[in-house]
């Protein structure tokens, strides 16, 4: 080889492996992977605020006379909250159909549609109840969900295992999940906020996903944690891990390791994520 032909040829060599190196690590995530992986935990956290809303709306009862009683009292319940539904109580089953978003039935500021089937049962020996959904096109406008969830609770927690299809902008991703959710503040029920444990995963067209859930803090108004951190390993094998702060009552700031360098997003209560560089 000649020496101008290897004068020329070193600049690469030092972009390729020289310190300063320019070529990703084939295991780190690329600026544009981090905000990808972003964008997916932030719409499996707008489903899963559908989900903790309805939790938070068929879990107002108590297990006195037997199950079809509960059924009926949470029945007079949900009807004097959201008197826009349609309510039956048949034993221990409960449907409440919201209608279509036209009808314009509001909860907590949102407007739902679609209808959800709950059916409760109680085992006296274990003081656990477990409350049985299934969800045929519930949406609150902005995601969709299809599918069921068993949420088996005492006073002290919950342990919800879901199979959903959630759709958002003509896309939808088949999730499961099986998650312990814990109250920040048992005085203020799911308003206060919960503690979740647990993992997440779900398929969509650009693969398979994963997420462990690692001692987060959410409230249910709110598409992604407060605090505690997400570790998501995408369908090429990368890890992403995300932590989580709140900057104000509408936004959270989410930094994210995983590639050359950290980044940090900030995102709000409506799923707006901006960039706000390297962290």
């Amino acid at each position: 080889m000649s020496l101008a032909r290897s004068l020329s040829l070193a600049p690469l060599a030092l972009l390729l492996t020289g310190p300063g190196c320019f070529l990703a690590n084939s295991d780190q995530l690329s600026n544009i992977e981090m905000r990808e992986a972003l964008d997916e935990v932030v719409l499996e956290g707008q489903g899963q605020s559908v989900e903790n809303e309805i939790i938070e709306i068929t879990t107002d009862f108590t297990i006195g006379a037997g199950v079809a009683e509960a059924a009926a009292a949470l029945r007079d319940a949900i009807a004097s909250q959201i008197p826009c539904s349609t309510i039956t109580a048949d034993n221990d089953t409960l449907t409440i159909d919201f209608g279509v978003l036209g009808d314009e039935c509001v909860y907590n500021g949102h407007t739902f549609a679609g209808v959800v089937t709950i059916t409760i049962a109680h085992d006296p020996a274990s003081k656990q109840t477990t409350v049985d959904h299934s969800y045929q096109d519930l949406t609150n406008g902005v995601v969709t969900l299809n599918g069921s969830k068993l949420v088996t609770w005492t006073d002290a927690a919950r342990h919800v295992v879901s199979d959903l299809d959630v759709e958002r902008d003509g896309k939808t991703a088949h999730t499961s999940s099986d998650r312990t959710q814990t109250l920040l503040d048992p005085a203020a029920g799911l308003l206060g906020g919960i503690e979740i444990n647990g993992e997440r995963d779900w398929d969509n067209d650009k693969g398979n996903w994963k997420l462990a859930i690692d001692g987060v803090e959410l409230r249910w108004i709110d598409p992604v944690p407060q605090a505690g951190s997400y570790t998501l390993t995408t369908p090429k094998g990368k890890t992403a891990v995300l932590g989580f702060s709140r900057v104000d009552d509408d936004t959270i700031a989410v930094t994210l390791s995983g590639g050359r360098t950290d980044r940090v997003f900030h995102v709000t209560s409506t799923g707006v994520v901006s960039d706000e560089g390297d962290a």
